[in-house]
């Protein structure tokens, strides 16, 4: 049953539809990242530098997804852990970007090298959100305020309402013993003020 389900996901990711889906995906990025970038090199023609990079984004996702899920499927019998994702995206990115790189007219090794940057960097992407996703999978959901509060980074601190509650005591506390303070100044200075009255008064009669 297992061997079943992994050539069926295997299938599926080699099928000529999966290929084509990448493939304008690729196509579509490509389209907009030249439009662009062809506005801002003020391009004298950028309908046709738009048309070239998807053409060249195409073709690198195409033989990109191609490449890679069969050295998935033969190499580790798509049982492959995270970093040897990793490193086959890295590889079928290099191959695949430096190949279409040169047929496109530029050179094999600057395109191997970057597209496999490329395919490592997002592969390794992916595996960070997908086990940060397995991480807080079952955990309640919480809000943007809430996350800030419980991060170290941020100078503040969620209470529960048990702590609120014995902050606001406190404080009302410390207001109660400042107004007594004052009451018994007040007292002082009506005491003192009443002493000078009497005493003006004593000398005035004598």
């Amino acid at each position: 049953m297992v061997d079943i389900q992994t050539q069926q996901s295997t299938a599926d990711g080699t099928s000529l539809p999966s290929i084509v889906k990448v493939g304008a995906l690729s196509a579509l990025g490509g389209l907009t990242y030249g439009g662009v970038s062809g506005i801002l090199r003020a391009s004298p023609h950028p309908v046709i530098h738009s048309i070239s990079h998807s053409i060249h984004w195409a073709a690198f996702g195409s033989s990109f997804w191609w490449l890679r899920t069969n050295i998935l499927h033969m190499h580790f019998q798509d049982n492959a852990t995270p970093k040897q994702r990793a490193y086959t995206s890295a590889i079928a990115g290099g191959i695949s970007g430096g190949v279409v790189t040169r047929v496109m007219g530029g050179k094999l090794i600057p395109g191997a090298v970057v597209f496999s940057m490329v395919g490592f960097l997002g592969q390794s992407s992916y595996n960070a959100i997908e086990r940060w996703r397995q991480e807080n999978e079952g955990r309640p959901s919480k809000s943007i305020l809430q996350r800030m509060a419980d991060s170290r980074w941020i100078p503040l601190r969620s209470l529960s309402d048990e702590e609120f509650r014995n902050i606001l005591n406190e404080k009302l506390l410390a207001i109660e013993a400042e107004i007594s303070i004052l009451d018994e100044k007040i007292q002082e200075l009506e005491r003192e003020r009443v002493s000078q009255s009497s005493n003006s008064r004593t000398s005035q009669s004598s």
